[in-house]
């Protein structure tokens, strides 16, 4: 498992402690021990302790007694009741102050190991869930649908009399036209705003490694499966999953995607029954998914059930009326982020606006970004802004061929080619990020999105 969950034993029986202990640290888990229930809490205020298996009698408090000062306190700690003590009223108790589950001594190992996997596996889809909300909370004020363009604004009524419906939404667009942004409002202002929001790009996983993502795998399904794990279906029940890149997906996965739309049930990797699913479906492509049916790469019938509402997002090119609003509102919120006072002059937004963007709304944030990095303070001008990036396309490709009909090439006539540039632009925002918080790798990785060892590569590359 990629993180080690931390088990805490609490029982006054030292040796059955050491010999659960044992168990579960041979299957990846870091353990500790406890005889007391003081003891219990001295290690739970000392360690990271994700499961409790906790003993019902104890020398100085019941086992019900701990239970509940643990829930009070770290309400984020899942408790397994373990007792030779057990009855069905203490369990009924133990289960209404918050247990996990409820074991009679003696049980096998291997069931207390399974059971323990459980309250991992559950405390795993609680933490992503809580990140997932965060994500969601954060959203930019771009994704609240404010806009000045008439195609823009038709399309944001349409989401908002289909947001609080369960009906199955296709987006299309060029890559990075806001799609995933759009469907994060959708389920931000829906009826399921409560529940979870996870996204997959279908695109980024390998077709041999998309079905155990989407519907997760029971325990022995493959080599180094060692655990049960959910996939994004069980982690989305009740709330939305956002699938990008639909039009990568295989045929294969399709007819079993089409089966969770019908049945509203899956199944998962070696498994051989059924789970009961309830999901909201948001897909977008940026390819041309019609011509796909036609040519038998997507299935027609899946098609129909995804495009129940089917919205075209217009590249930004064709709406750069919505470009002035979206800098403005990017803008505060990276002076808001980094406690800075930044902004544009007006006239750099309208050369900003003048722009084709043909990364669409991922590529003006991003440039957005990069001059909020390099400009401590102050007014943004014009000048500050690189011919070199502004370059439509067209430029740069007449240029190419006016060279190539001389017989000379950029770079023996002295100008710079695009990949100096671009390197040139690079050294300087990496020297920026690191002079702006004191050489702190770490700090001015996260200020360029990069990781910190792309950073490092990155710096031994300049030097």
């Amino acid at each position: 498992m990629s993180y080690s969950f931390g088990i805490l034993t609490v029982d006054d029986e030292e040796n059955l402690c050491r010999i659960i202990s044992h168990k579960l640290k041979k299957s990846g888990f870091r353990t500790f021990h406890a005889l007391t229930g003081e003891a219990a809490l001295h290690t739970i205020t000392e360690k990271d302790i994700d499961v409790i298996i906790l003993d019902y009698m104890l020398p100085d408090l019941t086992g019900l007694e701990l239970l509940q000062k643990i829930k009070i306190d770290f309400p984020h700690i899942e408790v397994i009741m373990l007792t030779a003590y057990g009855n069905v009223e203490n369990a009924v108790k133990a289960m209404r102050l918050g247990a996990f589950d409820y074991l009679n001594k003696p049980s096998e190992l291997e069931l207390i190991k399974d059971v323990v996997v459980k309250a991992c596996e559950s405390k795993r889809l609680q933490l992503e869930n809580q990140m997932l909300k965060k994500e969601l909370a954060s959203t930019s004020d771009h994704e609240e649908l404010v806009f000045q363009s008439t195609k823009m604004k038709e399309i944001r009524e349409l989401f908002h009399k289909v947001k609080e419906t369960d009906a199955s939404i296709l987006i299309l667009g060029e890559s990075g036209v806001g799609k995933t942004a759009l469907s994060k409002w959708v389920h931000k202002h829906s009826n399921r705003r409560d529940n979870p929001f996870v996204s997959i790009n279908c695109a980024a996983i390998p077709d041999s490694l998309l079905e155990s993502e989407l519907f997760g795998y029971q325990k022995g399904a493959f080599t180094g499966a060692t655990e049960t794990r959910a996939g994004k279906f069980e982690a989305a029940d009740s709330g939305t999953i956002f699938l990008d890149e639909i039009g990568e997906m295989p045929l294969a996965m399709q007819a079993k995607l089409l089966h969770i739309i019908e049945e509203k049930s899956f199944m998962k990797l070696g498994s051989n029954s059924y789970r009961s699913v309830d999901v909201r479906i948001i897909t977008a492509t940026n390819k041309d998914i019609k011509s796909l049916v036609k040519e038998g790469k997507f299935r027609q019938d899946l098609y129909y059930r995804l495009n129940l509402v089917e919205i075209e997002i217009p590249p930004l090119r064709e709406r750069k009326e919505d470009i002035p609003q979206m800098i403005a509102n990017y803008i505060h919120k990276l002076n808001d982020k980094y406690n800075k006072q930044v902004i544009l002059s007006d006239e750099t937004v309208a050369k900003l606006t003048s722009h084709d963007w043909p990364g669409n709304i991922r590529e003006l944030l991003n440039m957005l970004e990069r001059l909020h990095i390099i400009h401590s303070k102050g007014v943004i001008h014009i000048q500050d802004l690189s011919d070199e990036i502004f370059r439509s396309q067209q430029q740069e490709q007449e240029q190419e061929q006016e060279q190539e009909s001389k017989g000379t090439s950029k770079k023996s006539t002295g100008q710079l080619s695009l990949q100096k540039v671009l390197e040139e632009v690079e050294e300087d925002l990496i020297t920026r990020a690191l002079e702006e918080v004191g050489g702190n790798q770490t700090r001015a990785a996260d200020l360029l999105g990069i990781s910190r060892h792309t950073l490092i590569y990155k710096m031994k590359k300049i030097k």
